[in-house]
């Protein structure tokens, strides 16, 4: 039987993940394991090669790309417990491997795969609402999975002028890549953004009325280094959660500069909250964007999984 699969996107890091993914499979090789390499085509075969390998028994999945990658290996593995992600990191973002602390140089990465310690750390679930007789409620009465469809993330879920910035940037601009696309995208999307009236809830409370953004993170970053909840924490049980109500397009460029250090949370439009779980209402569904990717649209219910992910990490 196989001790592990490595699933890798061989366009990621502009090509370079095919190589990455080959030297990985053949050093775990060399030191007695038993495994297969797998190369995705198309949108969901991570996704679907992790679902399959964990039902075949396989207790150690590695995902070779980058956090888009990474989102559907893990998507395919959240609900079987205890079975460990290794990540080899070469996407555009990475932000997930620089909260574990895994090294973007492969062969630091491929040794972390070999000599890392399993770690348990905090998975984010989310899930679609359905309004009954204008009631929002959860689309399952019981906490029943097989009732409800459920999206895992392993960074931050985006709702707002965020998302669309993640959505635009995933389309890529010829001129640039990693952090500086995602800061292109975002100047992009100020020309024609505009603010939703949305209605969130948390263990801190409640916000009803117009937003620029709300990202709720496990982890303090996204789109490369843009440290929207600079104090959160990957394995404390709790979401950060970055609420910024409307500014004018100046306002937007000057918070995005502080964003590199977190600077923006002493604006007075910023609030930071902290909650296991989250709410979001909107007058007109909005879609939601996690680790970069497309998960769902509101009304959502986001909920911690406190030690969720079984991940090698060199701590």
């Amino acid at each position: 039987m196989n001790d592990f699969i490595l699933i890798a996107n061989p366009i990621s890091g502009k090509g370079k993940a095919k190589s990455i993914a080959e030297q990985a499979h053949a050093a775990l090789t060399r030191s007695a394991l038993q495994g297969q390499m797998v190369f995705t085509s198309a949108a969901e075969d991570a996704k679907r090669f992790a679902r399959e390998a964990v039902s075949d028994g396989i207790g150690f999945v590695i995902a070779c790309g980058g956090d888009g990658t990474l989102h559907e290996v893990v998507n395919g593995i959240a609900s079987i417990p205890d079975v460990v992600l290794g990540v080899l990191p070469c996407g555009r973002g990475n932000d997930f491997a620089a909260a574990i602390g895994i090294p973007l140089k492969p062969e630091a990465a491929i040794e972390n795969l070999l000599s890392g310690t399993a770690t348990r750390v905090d998975l984010g679930r989310c899930y679609q609402k359905s309004t009954i007789g204008g009631i929002s409620e959860s689309r399952a009465v019981e906490t029943n999975s097989e009732s409800r469809t459920e999206h895992y993330f392993t960074t931050i879920a985006t709702c707002g002028y965020d998302a669309e910035v993640s959505r635009r940037a995933a389309k890529g601009t010829p001129l640039f890549t990693g952090t500086a696309s995602y800061a292109y995208a975002a100047v992009e999307t100020l020309f024609y953004y505009e603010p939703p009236s949305v209605h969130l809830e948390g263990e801190f409370g409640a916000y009803e009325g117009p937003l620029l953004l709300a990202a709720t993170g496990i982890t303090n970053r996204y789109g490369g280094g843009f440290k929207i909840v600079p104090n959160a924490r990957i394995d404390d049980g709790l979401f950060d959660v970055c609420i910024i109500r409307p500014v004018s397009e100046l306002t937007v460029l000057r918070l995005m500069v502080t964003l590199f250090w977190g600077g923006h949370v002493s604006h007075p439009a910023v609030s930071i909250h902290r909650t296991r779980t989250l709410t979001i209402e909107t007058e007109t569904p909005l879609l939601l964007y996690a680790d970069g990717e497309p998960m769902c649209e509101t009304p959502v219910t986001i909920e911690i999984i406190k030690g969720g992910l079984v991940v090698m990490s060199p701590r």
